[in-house]
Order: C-alpha cells, then sequence, then structure tokens
C-alpha cells in the first residue's frame, strides 16, 4: 500500500497531475490534497480521500468528480474516507442527461459534522452505484452518506443500512431536491434512532417526489427503514415491520406505494404506515402478527389473484386468511366434487361430479364413500315376472293367445262331426 496525492486539478489520466508523475495504482490510498481531481476514464485504487496525512504532507480538502464514463473502483471495505466537515463533498457526479458514470466501491459512514456528506449526486444524468453504503451513529445533524440534489437516474446495486442510534436528523441515501429516479437491487434498514421525525436514522429519506424503484427487502430496527414526504416506491421484495416503528413511513404529502412481496407487520407496529392520502397497492401477501394490521393507509387496493391477507381472530389465537377468489389453494376441481356442493376459500366453488345413490348400486360396490345397497333374490324376479306378465305388449300379453299341442289337441278332440 502507498499514499498517492494529486499535485494540481486535472483529469486523473494525466500523469502531471500526480506526485512522482505517474498514475496511482491498484494498491495505493488516493488523497485530493485541496485539488480537484476528474475522473476521465476507468481507473481501480484501494481507497479515495479527501483529508490530510503527515508523511508525506497532504493537505486537507478537495475532492474527486466524475467525466462522461468515468469509472472508478475502490477495493478496500471502506472505499470512500472524507473529510469531518459541512458540505465539503469527497466525490461528485454533476453530469447532464444523456452522460452517466459509474463507481464500484463500499462507504460505510458519513462524516461526523454536521451537514457531513460523502457523495453529492445531482444534474441529469445517470450514475451507476456498485457497493454497500451505510450510516454509524454521530452527534450532528443533516448527516447523509449519499445526498441527491437533483433530478438525476441513480442506480445502486447494493445494500442501504443505518446504524444511527441517535436523534439527530442523518440518512444514509437523502433525496433532498428535484424528481430524481431511485432504482436500487438490495436490501434497505433503519437505524436505532426511536423518532417519527423526517430523516432520522432512515435507510433512505425522501425529501421530495422521487420515483423509487427497490428490488430488495425493507426492515426496520428503531426507525422507518425508508420515510417518505410524497413520491412513488414500487418494492419487488418483503416488508418487515417492528415492534414500535414501520418499516416504511409516509408523511405529509401523498404518496404511492407498490407492494409485491410478503408484508408482515411488527408486534406492535404496522410494516407500512401513512396518511389518509397515501396509497398502497397490495400484490403480494400481507401478514398481521397479533392484532396489528400490517398496512395503515388512507386507500389499500389488492391487485391479481395471488394476494392473501392473514387476521388474527378477537383472541390472538386463531389464524384467518382472506384470499383473493382464484387463488390456487390445492381445491380439487368441480368436475371431482359432488354436484351441488359448495367449498373453497369464500364458497366461490361449486362440484359438478353426479354421483348414485347407495340403493341404486349392487351390493358390495363402491360408489362415493361407500358401497351399494342393492340386493336382487329370486324372489325379486318372479315376483315381477308375475306383476307385470301380462301388462300391455309384454311377454305375457303376446303368449296368452299362442298355440301349443295341448290346446291344439283339446280342441280337435272336441270337434264333433
Amino acid at each position: 500500500m502507498a499514499i498517492r496525492y494529486a499535485i494540481s486539478s486535472g483529469n486523473w489520466s494525466n500523469p502531471a497531475i500526480w506526485d512522482g508523475g505517474t498514475l496511482p495504482t491498484a494498491a495505493d490510498d488516493v488523497f485530493a490534497n485541496n485539488f480537484t481531481v476528474t475522473i476521465n476514464g476507468t481507473f481501480t485504487v484501494l481507497t479515495i480521500r479527501n483529508t490530510s496525512n503527515t508523511t508525506p504532507p497532504v493537505a486537507n480538502g478537495g475532492g474527486f468528480t466524475f467525466a462522461n464514463g468515468g469509472n472508478l473502483t475502490c477495493t478496500a471495505s471502506n472505499g470512500l474516507i472524507p473529510r469531518d466537515i459541512s458540505n465539503l463533498f469527497l466525490l461528485t457526479f454533476d453530469l447532464p442527461s444523456g452522460q452517466s458514470a459509474t463507481l464500484t466501491a463500499n462507504a460505510l459512514t458519513a462524516p461526523a459534522a454536521t451537514s457531513g456528506r460523502n457523495i453529492l449526486v445531482q444534474n441529469t444524468g445517470t450514475f451507476n452505484i456498485v457497493g454497500n453504503y451505510g450510516m454509524q451513529s454521530a452527534v450532528a445533524n443533516t448527516r447523509a452518506t449519499i445526498f441527491v440534489n437533483g433530478s438525476t437516474t441513480l442506480n445502486i446495486i447494493g445494500d442501504i443500512t443505518c446504524s444511527q442510534s441517535n436523534v439527530n436528523t442523518s440518512s444514509t441515501l437523502w433525496l433532498n431536491a428535484g424528481a430524481p429516479t431511485i432504482n436500487i437491487t438490495g436490501n434497505v434498514s433503519g437505524g436505532l434512532t426511536n423518532s417519527f421525525t423526517a430523516a432520522v436514522g432512515n435507510g433512505i429519506f425522501s425529501g421530495v417526489t422521487a420515483t423509487i424503484n427497490i428490488t430488495g427487502n425493507i426492515t426496520t430496527n428503531a426507525a422507518p427503514s425508508i420515510f417518505l414526504v410524497g413520491g412513488t416506491l414500487n418494492l419487488i421484495g418483503n416488508v418487515t415491520g417492528l415492534n414500535a416503528f414501520p418499516a416504511i413511513l409516509n408523511a405529509t404529502t401523498a404518496a404511492t406505494i407498490d407492494l409485491l412481496g410478503i408484508t408482515t407487520s411488527g408486534n406492535a407496529f404496522p410494516a407500512v404506515s401513512g396518511l389518509t392520502t397515501t396509497f398502497v397497492k397490495v400484490r403480494g401477501n400481507v401478514i398481521n402478527t397479533d392484532t396489528f394490521y400490517a398496512i395503515y393507509a388512507g386507500r389499500v387496493t389488492i391487485d391479481n389473484n395471488v394476494t392473501s391477507w392473514q387476521f388474527k381472530d378477537s383472541t390472538n389465537t386463531i389464524t384467518r386468511t382472506l384470499y383473493t377468489a382464484g387463488v390456487a389453494l390445492g381445491n380439487p376441481a368441480t368436475s371431482n366434487v359432488r354436484l351441488g356442493t359448495t367449498y373453497g376459500a369464500s364458497g366461490e366453488l361449486t362440484g359438478t361430479l353426479t354421483m348414485p345413490i347407495p340403493a341404486t348400486v349392487l351390493l358390495g360396490v363402491l360408489t362415493d364413500a361407500t358401497t351399494g345397497t342393492l340386493l336382487m333374490t329370486p324372489a325379486d324376479f318372479w315376483n315381477y315376472l308375475i306383476s307385470s306378465g301380462f301388462t300391455t305388449n309384454s311377454i305375457g300379453d303376446r303368449l296368452q293367445n299362442a298355440s301349443t299341442v295341448a290346446t291344439t289337441g283339446s280342441q280337435i278332440a272336441s270337434y264333433n262331426i
């Protein structure tokens, strides 16, 4: 490992801006040294920093910014080391629409100073981030690991976490201005602060009309994982509340929250909570833990035929589950169920199978869930022939006028000449 630092502002690819006249390597910690370095190509280092150093002497301040197509990888477990000073960003993305840059790095904390922030994202371009981002506890306000200040498109592959345990306003991902589009593939969790105040210990705080698309799970600790002030949140993944705070909280302004996954309340609080103007679209299973509602909002809809909602009865001992019509619950086909039998989760199915009654099936032959009871004796046959022997067009009726040897002989014998 070596310490490398800029000796003037300029493009990263220019050896003349670096001490020693050569580019930093993958084994180096790189300091801005109070200059601005533009990332104008693809580079790999251990860390980037705008802190000071004694040997060799490196000054505080400065930072790094992206040119179009810039691609930086920091391989250390905590790749971004910022200075503790207000509004002094270590790394800036500021590109217009149609331009983009990529960062592959982990940033596990933010500066401890008020308004201490690692990354500034602004303008309208596309910024791609691969890595995990966190927020550790510090007694200072408005801190953020990633601070979004424009209508950019921000794509993150990695987890957004928060371990803050004080009541100061700080969030790992802070959406401050514009109407950004945020796409996250990863999990989001809240901090350890017992507060409903905006941006206090949230994984994500959105104070703007943003569109946030997440593929991953949302879990809360003692603070909401996601705090919304309006906008749209589309989630593919599970949401789990805790004992005192929701995982997702909407306040002040109407928001739309679309949930595709399992939404489970905490044992004392909803998983999703919002105003009467909060619109929650449920497209997955919902579980009310104990008797606490998993979703608390003014407007709730249930989409498609795979949704179920689990409740507890008034004794909190028996689970009752409501299903939308058509849910595949392992029910038999209607053609395999006795004619007229009503069944299904809500009695929406009726059997169509016609079964003979046991009295019409030969004794001992299986029919439905029993056996036939029909028993024919010789007397039954004889009595039937007697009772029906001379009905019209029966065999007896046809034979009663038929000639026999005996009847013909009698007729001849009785004939007198």
